[in-house]
């Protein structure tokens, strides 16, 4: 019986992977690549747990000299010298607090363990000042200049990201830290900086003009992640040993791998990107799940969507410019930059005349798990109640009843608690959007044309359904349907070859749900 391959989940640490002879995407080309390019400061944005923290340590050991660690990939025939540099080395997504306090304490731990290794004593009580100290120390003792290691520098205020005043407090300390870096180069042969996204109030960005930012470069767009090439390449037997579990074939297990987890793109190139962190789940627990998405804190999502009341209608096929790409957070007037840059969103194509990218969400695991995530925020935290609403209106629509569809949503608004929202129209056009969008129905709310706006549009396999919503007392299901006549709603749908059906929905604030609601057919 074949030996089963050992998966590094959760280790970010390249000598135990390699020690412990667990399965490693070699990426070490691109390291050497990355390292003898001419930058001195490079910043990537990746992401999490997408093997951003792996790379740096594998920097880290490559830095160190550690030649023993990297025999039989690519770099042991890359490089000459191995040359041995001081390595300090910041994991900051250990700042996993939103206290100015405990931050600054886990800070300090770590200066102070760098300090021990180098023997030097705390003569200041700044973070900078004791940086600065160090690195100057290190290359003192060393004769050889220091090599600067930020991971996830941005950790510590995306954890206040919906809240501004924590978040200036804490961009505050860290520009004491961060800030020496700028006056420190006589000393230092490479800095590098991982992060999700770019704070131009961070001294790390404002202050440091020779940033090489690498994260829409075609020659690293997979320096993280596993590539398509890449999982066929490494992983062979255990998409094998993935379909025999699965009871399809080896072509199939690979299509259902596709479909959950590939369809990042970091880069015009277009690159098939799969999420690393659901892949060695995947393999180490042979079941397809949703790994990513249950461990990238969700709950920082919903603070987003709040704070730039975003909507996950129409965010397929949302064209824009790089510049939203490299957008800081602290500029931003939406969602969209940090959505794409923390995996929620990704690149799906580029347009070489235009130079403009077209985004959209990654791939089913990331949308099963928005769709979930809004369904608890916007409607249930009751996943149970959610799942039966679900499972009755997607059968209803599977039968083209679009009654019975609203007897079910009639039914679960009004189990809603009392406490949340749900009082205006457009509250009803977000639980509709939410409720149907998340069963593949087609949905599309305020939906605009010449004369008017459509409150919400469905389109089931065999029906289009118009439907505009009247709170009780603003008008009644007749005036609704007059509505979609008067402003020629229909008339976009005109080519659709589809029946069309009219639907007038009276919505009670008091009770809280749809009290009544008329539907009217009007052929094809």
């Amino acid at each position: 019986m074949e030996q089963r391959r050992i998966y590094p989940v959760g280790i970010q640490d390249f000598e135990v992977v390699r020690n412990r002879g667990m399965v490693y995407v070699d990426k070490t080309a691109l390291i050497h690549h990355m390292v003898h390019s001419g930058a001195e400061t490079i910043f990537l944005s990746r992401p999490r747990r997408f093997g951003k923290t792996l790379l740096c340590n594998t920097l880290k050991h490559y830095f160190l000299g550690h030649r023993e660690l990297f025999k039989g990939l690519a770099i042991d025939s890359l490089e000459t010298e191995w040359t041995v540099y001081p390595v300090l080395h910041f994991d900051m997504s250990r700042c996993k607090s939103d206290n100015m306090v405990e931050v600054h304490t886990l800070i300090d731990g770590m200066l102070t363990a760098c300090e021990r290794q180098w023997g030097i004593d705390k003569a200041v009580d700044s973070l900078g000042g004791r940086l600065q100290n160090l690195v100057i120390k290190a290359h003192q003792v060393t004769g050889r200049k220091v090599v600067l290691i930020f991971d996830e520098y941005d950790s510590p205020v995306l954890n206040v990201i919906d809240n501004d005043e924590k978040q200036a407090a804490i961009r505050s300390l860290f520009n004491t830290f961060y800030g020496p870096v700028k006056s420190m180069y006589e000393h230092l042969r490479f800095v590098f900086i991982t992060g999700i996204t770019k704070f131009s109030q961070m001294s790390i960005f404002s202050s440091i003009n020779n940033i090489s930012n690498i994260s829409l470069a075609e020659a690293y767009d997979g320096i993280c992640g596993i590539t398509a090439a890449e999982l066929e390449q490494y992983f062979a037997p255990d998409i094998a040993m993935l379909a025999a579990k699965l009871k399809v074939t080896p072509e199939q297990a690979l299509q259902r791998l596709r479909d959950r987890y590939d369809g990042y793109h970091f880069s015009q190139a277009l690159t098939d990107v799969y999420n690393p962190f659901s892949l060695v789940n995947v393999f180490d627990q042979q079941r397809l799940g949703m790994y990513w998405f249950d461990s990238a804190t969700p709950s920082s999502l919903v603070k987003v969507l709040d704070r730039y009341q975003f909507r996950l209608d129409n965010v397929e096929g949302i064209v824009v410019y790089e510049s939203a790409f490299n957008q800081p957070f602290d500029n931003f007037d939406n969602a969209i930059p940090i959505l794409t840059q923390s995996g929620y969103l990704t690149i799906k194509g580029y347009d070489r005349e235009e130079e403009t990218y077209t985004i959209g969400i990654p791939n089913r695991e990331v949308y099963d798990g928005l769709y979930n995530c809004l369904m608890a925020h916007y409607l249930n935290k009751d996943m149970m109640a959610n799942s039966g609403v679900q499972l009755a209106v997607w059968r209803a629509m599977r039968a083209d009843d679009i009654d019975a569809a609203l007897r079910a949503v009639q039914s679960y608004l009004a189990a809603l608690p009392y406490d949340l929202s749900n009082k205006t129209e457009k509250d009803y056009e977000t639980i509709l959007r939410v409720l149907f969008d998340g069963l593949g129905i087609k949905v599309d709310t305020e939906v605009r044309n010449a004369t008017g706006r459509c409150d919400v549009v469905l389109k089931s396999e065999t029906t289009v359904y118009v439907l505009e919503l009247k709170l009780d007392g603003n008008g009644t299901v007749n005036d609704a349907l007059a509505q979609i006549d008067e402003k020629n709603y229909l008339i976009p749908y005109w080519n659709d070859l589809r029946p069309k059906v009219k639907v007038g929905v009276l919505v009670d604030p008091v009770k809280r749900t749809i009290t009544e609601w008329k539907t009217v057919p009007t052929g094809s």
